[in-house]
């Protein structure tokens, strides 16, 4: 039987704090070992090495995206969600930026908090659905805006070519069969393109895509490699 997923909870609320104890150890594949209620409490709970997980109600005076970059970045093996009443899709970026793994609203029912640790834990990032959606917007237009302030010209025919197939979700074996070559072309075509529009991955990448018109781009046979 493996052990329990254990949890350290931060909130200012003892009541809230107290049902969301319980709404996990209703489980037996929870158990909360930890629980604060300041951003001192915080940051003293992060440093307990056998942490999976550190839940940190972000409106605490001395908890923010910057509270959760230093501990990121500092000894706490813990994995970081946020829970919130905040439903702010900037917030939401800029905690996941700073190293969160997951952003959940104070709404969340017991089962989706424990459906949603237990995704974090498995290294999957997690957020409520109706903020994942406004979030990606906003990274969408942010990305947008930045690459049409980049010269599109840098790219190539090939270059926009994949840059239409990553948009339609393509895999890198699926690109390489649709424009006729071997998947690690598509990989160096694919790193000199994020290079060049200033993102980091796919995601980001088809974000940045969303303004421009390239479902209108024509594949065509082989080009010259």
């Amino acid at each position: 039987m493996r052990r329990p997923i254990r949890v350290g909870l931060v909130t200012d609320h003892p009541i809230f704090g107290e049902g969301l104890t319980k709404a996990l150890e209703a489980s037996e594949n929870f158990t909360v070992v930890a629980r604060g209620r300041t951003a001192t409490d915080a940051f003293d709970i992060a440093k307990d090495a056998t942490l999976d997980i550190l839940i940190l109600e972000i409106e605490i005076l001395g908890i923010g995206t910057s509270a959760i970059g230093q501990m990121c970045r500092g000894k706490c093996n813990a994995k970081i969600m946020v829970l919130t009443a905040l439903e702010d899709e900037a917030l939401v970026v800029a905690a996941l930026r700073a190293g969160a793994r997951g952003y959940l609203l104070k709404e969340v029912t017991g089962p989706d908090l424990r459906r949603a640790i237990e995704a974090v834990h498995r290294g999957e990032p997690h957020v409520s659905l109706a903020l994942a959606s406004r979030a990606l917007w906003s990274l969408a237009t942010k990305r947008a805006t930045l690459f049409r302030n980049s010269d599109l010209n840098n790219l190539t025919e090939r270059e926009r070519q994949i840059l239409n197939c990553l948009s339609q979700g393509l895999t890198n074996q699926e690109i390489g069969s649709k424009l006729g070559i071997h998947t690690k072309t598509v990989k160096h075509h694919t790193v000199r393109l994020f290079a060049k529009m200033g993102v980091r991955n796919r995601v980001e990448a088809t974000a940045a895509a969303c303004s421009e018109d390239l479902s209108q781009i024509r594949v065509e046979g082989r080009l010259a490699q």
